[in-house]
């Protein structure tokens, strides 16, 4: 499946995502709980949000790989190191919104953007992000469904990033329940897009 194709479609996801991410936190309205904790670094220590990203992407691989020795692949690297810089080089971009209607506009954007990236780097099968190997990990020594410990991991992380400083407020709900069935759908769709496009070209 890590054909040359995949891998550009893995890699033009994660560009989508980033640029999701931007305009999720230029919206101002609040973020997902990751980037709540990346930006509440930010407040204390002389990083951008793409490094803050990168240096918890780090070491949660530390934390996944002393737990349950699950090691990162190629995929997650380039993941955590693309990301990262993406956003730091589109922040000074894009501009700030001036208006409520803006703010809005952009949060809906920015989810609908995400979600189609997440679905598209997902649909490539190239490997799973960090977040998606701490989660594997502490699957393997906790009694607990998949999704609570999913949910568990982002509530602790939400939490310490409030505490922190960093941006919590509508968007968060908004992401929260808005990009999970962006993710399904363009995911879905990818799958079928390519499906078809294999078909067509062994036909």
């Amino acid at each position: 499946m890590n054909t040359k194709k995949s891998w550009t479609r893995f890699v033009v996801g994660l560009a989508i995502v980033s640029i999701g991410l931007v305009l999720i936190i230029k919206a101002n309205l609040g973020v997902s709980p990751w980037t709540v904790f990346h930006i509440g670094l930010t407040k204390y220590f002389p990083l951008t949000v793409g490094t803050a990203g990168q240096i918890t992407g780090l070491v949660v691989i530390i934390i996944s790989f002393m737990v349950a020795r699950v090691k990162p692949t190629f995929a997650t690297i380039i993941n955590i190191l693309l990301v990262g810089f993406l956003i730091d080089w589109l922040m000074p971009l894009v501009p700030h919104p001036t208006t409520i209607f803006m703010k809005y506009l952009y949060l809906a954007t920015g989810i609908i953007i995400f979600g189609s990236g997440a679905g598209t780097y997902i649909s490539a099968q190239c490997g799973t992000g960090p977040r998606d190997s701490l989660m594997m990990a502490l699957d393997e020594k906790l009694d607990f469904k998949l999704g609570l410990i999913r949910n568990g991991i982002e509530l602790i992380i939400l939490v310490v990033g409030y505490f922190l400083g960093g941006p919590v407020g509508i968007g968060t709900i908004f992401t929260a329940l808005g990009i999970g069935p962006i993710v399904e759908f363009s995911l879905n769709l990818m799958n079928t897009l390519f499906s078809n496009s294999y078909l067509q070209a062994n036909s």
